[in-house]
């Protein structure tokens, strides 16, 4: 850390006092056009279809099509996954998998030390192998032979690419219950704050006759360089700063682990290492409690790898089984706040070595010290 202060976020709470200015029009009028039948809905008795807005060229640039049928086409939540998965990896520039499951990342991982496409894809499923029987797999990189392979040998429902080699295409199209879609133009789908959103909303209906329509959630993290390393708090006339920054292997976890938390359900946690997702906590109505979801699965799937049963009533004691802590230096990424320092209290003790996080706790002051 350079110097002897750090940066003031003491007053970053105020984002969550303060309204922020809307630009929606008093009268909005939203036009559709089919683009396809689905084969279902987010369950077998629900009829659906998928339509793209009118006025905006977002969805004729980032078409997304089969290339190869099967089960009668694409769900309702097959294409959620695809889209979802596609909100983690536009901010990928190296090759980088996700599998997914009920609109959840079950995997993640990106190149690291030059791997290739099939061991980047063997390492995400495999970060939580049971989750990835029936998934949806989404590359950012055209789909080679090898890799195809390495998909075939397990049970997967749909794979999408923005390409695959001719060989790798004729072996998914053995598979037949296999669904295999083509999109274009990832580069396209705005990311960054500042980016044009091309008119395109975030609607969500709700069961009252309402909708509420937002503007797309876009990133103010472009890099490390928009990154706060030293932070300082002021509480009680004292001072808490970070007082370590991250290694270079550390930041480039933190960013993988944060752009892959866009896309899981509050609360979430991403737990990663070199590159691959080590567990991922989604969807619990605490912090602490999405947090100790992920702990548990780390140590789980862990257990799974090597081939030991794992006893849950036992928890966490069975982890002095396993030949290593799947823990040991991986990164955390949380999508809100710490409210208290227990969370982090408990990634020490896991040992868990650095953390992206938001801040604006009114306890941000206890948090640093925990780090610390």
């Amino acid at each position: 850390m350079s110097g002897t202060r750090g940066t003031d976020v003491t007053n970053k709470t105020r984002m969550y006092r303060t309204a922020v200015d809307c630009a929606l029009p008093d009268n909005m009028n939203i036009s559709l056009e089919k683009e396809a039948n689905l084969r279902y809905g987010e369950n077998p008795n629900q009829p659906a279809a998928l339509y793209k807005f009118k006025g905006t060229s977002l969805a004729d640039f980032t078409n997304i099509k089969l290339a190869k049928s099967g089960k009668e086409g694409l769900s309702a939540t097959n294409m959620m996954d695809i889209t979802k998965a596609l909100e983690m990896l536009k901010f990928f520039a190296k090759p980088s998998v996700a599998v997914m499951k009920h609109v959840n990342p079950s995997g993640f991982a990106t190149q690291y030390n030059n791997n290739s496409l099939d061991q980047i894809y063997c390492a995400a499923r495999d970060a939580d192998a049971r989750s990835a029987f029936g998934s949806v797999i989404v590359f950012n990189k055209p789909v080679d032979k090898t890799t195809a392979e390495a998909i075939l040998s397990t049970y997967v429902e749909c794979v999408a690419a923005p390409d695959y080699e001719q060989n790798a295409l004729s072996l998914l199209e053995q598979k037949k219950d296999l669904r295999v879609a083509l999109y274009s133009n990832l580069d396209k789908v705005p990311k960054f704050i500042g980016d044009n959103i091309n008119s395109l909303y975030d609607v969500k209906t709700l069961q009252t006759g309402r909708i509420i329509v937002q503007t797309p959630y876009l990133s103010s993290i472009r890099s490390a360089t928009d990154l706060i390393f030293d932070a300082l708090v002021k509480k009680n006339s004292k001072e808490y700063v970070v007082e370590r920054d991250p290694t270079q292997n550390e930041i480039d976890d933190l960013l993988s682990a944060w752009y892959v938390n866009i896309a899981v359900r509050s609360n979430g946690i991403v737990l990663m290492k070199n590159g691959v997702s080590v567990a991922i906590g989604t969807g619990q109505q605490e912090r602490v409690g999405a947090l100790e979801q992920a702990i548990t699965k780390a140590y789980q799937k862990a257990f799974d790898r090597e081939k030991i049963i794992y006893d849950p009533l036992e928890g966490a004691y069975n982890r002095f089984k396993l030949s290593s802590n799947p823990l040991e230096g991986a990164v955390c990424a949380s999508d809100g706040y710490f409210p208290f320092r227990d969370s982090i209290d408990l990634l020490h003790r896991a040992r868990v070595s650095a953390i992206i996080q938001p801040g604006a706790s009114i306890r941000d002051y206890e948090v640093i010290e925990a780090v610390n």
